[in-house]
């Protein structure tokens, strides 16, 4: 990302936690008990993994660490995020575990298994193209995943659009996919104007590879 986009970033979530603290408004959800439908779709390969490592890309509150818990998965979790406030609230919340303040982009991440990142793409940037972004950091995320990306984004499909947020093409989206893998998921039914991304780096045909029960 851009260093001008990082630091509005970091100055935009810094002003939200004063206001709202611990709080899914913090980062820019409401207060609709969502976040769960999210992290399910998102989490759900690494769940039926069990002990799967998870790099949770942008990690806020590390949040997505006790949902997984919550579901049984047992498995070494990562998190990294821009804002150093989130990261040392999300170290006071869950002790122990790996945040870091980190950019996707930086050569000291490591790889894990699955490589997970919730509402990181919903804000248009300033000062370069949204797609040339979300694309970049597809591939970095790709290229540091043993077995899957898992990303969500706001949807073009909508009829309202907030004043500094970005809605990604579905079509877009799963074309970029397709170029990294052979099989890959695109969720739009979870939730109304929002879509998930599943990218799984063994593209051959494996029947211990299974998404909502079918095998691909």
């Amino acid at each position: 990302m851009n260093a001008k986009d990082i630091d509005n970033y970091i100055q935009r979530y810094t002003g939200r936690y004063e206001q709202y603290g611990y709080s899914p408004e913090t980062l820019g959800w409401g207060r609709n008990g969502r976040q769960d439908v999210r992290f399910s779709v998102l989490g759900e390969l690494a769940i039926r993994d069990g002990n799967a490592s998870v790099l949770d890309v942008g990690c806020g509150f590390g949040d997505l660490y006790a949902f997984l818990k919550s579901r049984g998965w047992n498995g070494q979790y990562t998190g990294i995020d821009l804002v150093p406030v989130l990261v040392e609230k999300a170290k006071e919340i869950y002790p122990g575990i790996s945040v870091f303040q980190n950019d996707i982009g930086d050569a000291a991440v490591e790889a894990a298994d699955y490589v997970i990142a919730s509402g990181i793409f919903n804000a248009q940037l300033d000062n370069e193209p949204n797609d040339t972004h979300i694309e970049q950091s597809l591939r970095r995320m790709f290229g540091l995943c043993n077995k899957a990306i898992c990303v969500d984004f706001l949807s073009t499909y909508v009829d309202f659009r907030k004043d500094g947020s970005w809605h990604t093409d579905p079509a877009w989206a799963l074309q970029r996919a397709k170029e990294m893998s052979k099989r890959v998921v695109l969720r739009h039914d979870y939730m109304p104007y929002e879509f998930a991304l599943i990218v799984v780096r063994e593209d051959g045909i494996s029947p211990l590879n299974t998404f909502q029960g079918y095998r691909y």
